[in-house]
C-alpha cells in the first residue's frame, strides 16, 4: 500500500488532512478561513426537549414512536448484572498515522478512553483491546499492530466469550479515504471497506452496539455500520469531509470528567457524549476562526441516515439516549450495592427510560395528558434519588 503524503501546513489544531481517494494515502492542508461572528446555536446540546406543545410529526415517527412508549413502559426492570464489567468489551483502534504528531495525538486519546473506561467506567482490562500502528509507542496498552487480520483476531475472540445480551463499543481513530463510491478503513496492510468493517465487527454475537468512527469520511460509513439494535457515532456527515477531524479528542473528553453529564444523574449516556462533542467541535471552529470542515452526526434507528440533533423529530437518539458505557450505577453511588440499593437504582434506569420513551411519544397524545404523564414519573424519579442519596 502507498504511504502516506509529506505534511503540509495547516492551523492550530486542525491538522490540515484529508484523505484523496481510493488508493491514496495524501493528506492536504487545509486552509484556514476567517469567519465573521458564529450564528448562535438554536439549541444547546444539553438543552431538555420543551414543555409547550410541538409542532405535529410525520404519521410514521408519531406511530414509532406510540411503539416505543409501549414497549418502554411493559419492559422489566433493568438488570445491573447485565451491565457490569464481564458484559461490557471494547476495541480501541487506530490505523496509519501519517506522521509522528498525528500519531502522538491518536495515541493520547486511545490512552485517555482506555484509562476511563478501564477506571470510572469499571470495564474488565481484559476486555478492552487496544490496537495501533506502531505497538511499541506503548507495549504496556496496545494489544496489537492495527491490522485487518488482528481486528478480525480480536473479534473473534470476543466472539467466543461474549454474551448474547453484552454491549461491545468500537473506537476508531485515524484516517479514512472516499473515492464518491466507497469508504475505506486506512489500516497497515489491506483497508477494509465500510462493508468489510460491518462484517468484521458485527461477527461478534452481542446485543448492543456502540460504533464511534472517528476518521476523516466516516460519515460514508454511516450506512454500512448501521443495522437495528446498532448506535453509529460519525465524526463527519459524509464521505466527502475530508480534513482532519476534531470529534474524537472532545467524544473522549465527554467521558473524562463527567462534563457531559447534562441531566445530572451522575452518568454520561452516548447521546449525551455525543451531543457534548459535537458543541465542542463548534466552538472550536468558531473559535479558531476557521470553516467547520466536519459535522458530527448519529443514527441509531438503524435507517442509515446520521442525524447532526438526533431527537424525536427526526426519530434518532432514543437508543443512544438510554444507553451507557459504565456499569449502571451512577458515579456517586458507587462502591455500595445493598441489596435494596441495587433495586433503587435498577428502578431508577427503569424510569429513566420511560420518561424517554414517553418523550418521544409525546406528539400522540394531547400536551395536558403528557405533562401530567411526566410529572408522575419525574416525582417517582425524584423521590428514588432522594432514598439513593439518604444512603450515600
Amino acid at each position: 500500500m502507498s504511504k502516506l503524503g509529506a505534511k503540509g501546513s495547516r492551523g492550530r489544531g486542525a491538522k490540515g488532512r484529508a484523505c484523496d481517494g481510493l488508493h491514496s494515502r495524501s493528506f492536504l492542508p487545509s486552509v484556514p478561513l476567517p469567519l465573521g461572528p458564529p450564528a448562535p446555536r438554536l439549541l444547546c446540546p444539553s438543552a431538555p426537549l420543551p414543555l409547550c406543545p410541538s409542532a405535529p410529526l410525520p404519521l410514521a415517527f408519531r406511530l414509532w414512536g406510540v411503539a416505543v412508549l409501549a414497549l418502554f413502559l411493559m419492559m422489566p426492570p433493568f438488570s445491573l448484572a447485565s451491565d457490569s464489567g464481564q458484559g461490557r468489551w471494547a476495541i480501541l483502534i487506530s490505523g496509519i498515522s501519517g506522521d509522528p504528531e498525528l500519531q502522538e495525538e491518536f495515541l493520547k486519546w486511545i490512552r485517555d478512553l482506555h484509562a476511563a473506561l478501564a477506571g470510572p467506567m469499571q470495564f474488565d482490562r481484559g476486555h478492552v483491546f487496544v490496537l495501533f500502528d506502531d505497538p511499541s509507542k506503548d507495549p504496556g496498552l496496545i494489544s496489537y499492530k492495527s491490522t485487518r487480520e488482528n481486528l478480525e483476531k480480536v473479534c473473534r475472540e470476543i466472539a467466543s466469550r461474549v454474551g448474547k445480551d453484552d454491549l461491545v463499543f468500537v473506537f476508531i481513530a485515524g484516517h479514512g479515504n472516499f473515492d464518491a463510491k466507497t469508504y475505506k478503513l486506512n489500516l497497515p496492510g489491506p483497508d477494509p471497506t465500510a462493508e468489510e468493517l460491518a462484517s468484521i465487527l458485527y461477527s461478534i454475537p452481542a446485543a448492543r452496539f456502540v460504533v464511534a468512527n472517528m476518521t476523516t469520511c466516516s460519515g460514508a460509513s454511516v450506512p454500512a455500520l448501521s443495522q437495528k439494535g446498532k448506535i453509529v457515532v460519525s465524526a463527519t456527515k459524509s464521505g466527502m469531509e475530508k480534513n482532519q477531524t476534531q470529534m474524537g479528542r472532545f467524544f473522549v473528553e465527554a467521558f473524562k470528567n463527567g462534563n457531559a453529564d447534562s441531566d445530572k444523574n451522575g452518568r454520561v449516556s452516548v447521546l449525551e457524549a455525543f451531543n457534548y462533542a459535537a458543541h465542542k467541535v463548534e466552538e472550536y471552529y468558531s473559535t479558531q476562526g476557521l470553516l467547520k470542515t466536519e459535522h458530527p452526526v448519529l443514527d441509531d434507528d438503524g435507517d442509515g441516515k446520521g442525524q447532526s440533533d438526533p431527537g424525536p423529530e427526526n426519530g434518532e437518539g432514543f437508543l443512544a439516549r438510554t444507553t451507557y458505557l459504565d456499569t449502571g450505577v451512577p458515579a456517586w453511588a458507587r462502591g455500595k450495592g445493598t441489596p435494596e440499593e441495587e433495586a433503587l437504582l435498577a428502578e431508577m434506569q427503569t424510569v429513566e427510560r420511560q420518561i424517554e420513551a414517553l418523550k418521544y411519544a409525546r406528539s400522540e397524545m394531547p400536551e395536558a395528558e403528557y405533562e401530567k404523564k411526566l410529572e408522575g414519573l419525574l416525582v417517582r424519579l425524584a423521590t428514588i434519588n432522594a432514598k439513593l442519596r439518604k444512603n450515600k
